[in-house]
């Protein structure tokens, strides 16, 4: 009596179809990916914004002094003198800086209903907004209030 050797393995077909719903799978998968990266550029975006606006605020309060936050020149040396803030932004105590906060990406676009927000030293500002977009229909915004509170979203009262 001779014996079979088991012989195990996947045939050419079920390798195919395995293949086939992995494709099909990416195809379902890979857009909600580019949602959520630019929707995490956005909140990434938003979030570097409202940290320095929280700081400028406590720098004033601490410092006793006006410190501003705008939107930076090409080389993040100086303030823009319009209301784009894609650039970046620079936190300033008068001339010297604080800190200077990078452009997230060529992609987003950040507007100031001000070239710059000043908090005074007991930590009030004109009330403005930053509205940050891409190229979807949808935005962020921040709100500064009057006594300087800086919310985003459903954090607004």
């Amino acid at each position: 009596m001779s014996r079979h050797k088991d012989i195990s393995g996947f045939s050419l077909i079920e390798l195919m179809v395995v293949i086939a719903i992995i494709a099909i799978l990416a195809s379902i998968g890979i857009p909600s990916f580019r949602t959520l990266i630019l929707d995490n550029r956005l909140t990434s975006t938003t979030n570097s914004l409202l940290g320095a606006l929280q700081l400028a605020r406590s720098e004033a309060v601490m410092q006793r002094t006006d410190i501003s936050i705008c939107g930076a020149n090409a080389d993040a040396s100086a303030c823009s003198t319009d209301t784009n803030w894609s650039l970046g932004a620079l936190v300033k105590r008068g001339t010297t800086i604080v800190k200077v906060i990078p452009a997230v990406s060529d992609a987003v676009t950040i507007t100031g209903s001000a070239s710059q927000i000043t908090y005074s030293s007991n930590g009030t500002t004109s009330a403005a907004t930053i509205t940050i977009a891409d190229s979807r229909p949808s935005s962020r915004q921040i709100s500064v209030n009057a006594i300087g509170q800086a919310c985003s979203g459903s954090a607004c009262p």
